[in-house]
């Protein structure tokens, strides 16, 4: 596999993943309403960001924030602050596990919602520009610790792969992440990479909502194939009530 089309598909893949959970969704439709019920209580929203690594292995990042509705003459905002991270990682990728740990991720704070709960603020830059840095951070650790060079290969892959889809990933929170379109959908597209190997992404969104349309789960699915070589990533959100 040569280093060209690896990073070819990575764009395709980032450029899908933009997309938020608009890309399969859009089979879906709920008529515009006002049914949806906006608790009074706080809540601890969870996210599980799972990536899979060459040799079969995975970074899991779980990540909770407490969180509460606050209505006003604008409508509603949603309010939370980070309470738990922590990072699952093979042990080459320790140091960046580390930095993973203590960074502080703002999430889909603050977010104000329409009247049918949709999300309608964008802060996408700063989101991604937040998680570049701890990229270059972590790469700066690895070379420090003289990481064996084949080890390095694979730490440099995660990086780039981090650093290319971060902007996307980590803003392509679901607009309607707190009161989700329920249902689920996939969509599967296919990529010609030079020296006729092939390439496919394919994404598959379900979606799950309690009493008064409040999230109860959002998992995302997405699994890249070039030739042989196959990534599971799995996003999944979840909301209790505190």
């Amino acid at each position: 596999m040569i280093a060209v089309d690896r990073r070819m598909i990575l764009r395709s893949i980032g450029a899908t993943l933009a997309a938020g959970s608009g890309l399969a969704l859009a089979a879906r439709a709920r008529a515009v309403s006002a049914s949806i019920v906006v608790p009074q209580r706080s809540f601890v929203l969870r996210r599980e960001l799972e990536r899979g690594l060459a040799h079969g292995d995975s970074l899991l990042v779980v990540r909770e924030w407490r969180a509460r509705f606050e209505q006003s003459e604008r409508g509603t905002l949603v309010e939370g602050s980070q309470v738990l991270c922590t990072v699952d990682a093979p042990a080459v990728l320790e140091p960046i596990a580390a930095i993973e740990r203590d960074r502080i991720e703002a999430g889909p704070f603050p977010a104000r919602l329409d009247v049918n709960g949709r999300i309608i603020d964008d802060r996408s830059v700063a989101r991604g520009a937040g998680a570049g840095a701890a990229v270059q951070a972590a790469f700066a650790v690895l070379e420090r610790l003289g990481t064996p060079n084949t080890e390095m290969r694979e730490a440099r892959e995660y990086l780039g792969r981090l650093a290319e889809a971060s902007g996307r990933i980590i803003s392509a929170i679901p607009p309607d992440l707190f009161f989700p379109l329920v249902g689920e959908a996939s969509e599967r597209r296919e990529l010609a990479l030079p020296g006729g190997t092939m390439g496919e992404v394919s994404v598959k969104i379900a979606a799950r909502a309690g009493a008064g349309g409040l999230l109860e789960s959002f998992d995302r699915r997405i699994v890249t194939r070039i030739g042989d070589d196959t990534r599971n990533s799995r996003e999944t959100w979840r909301l209790r009530l505190a």
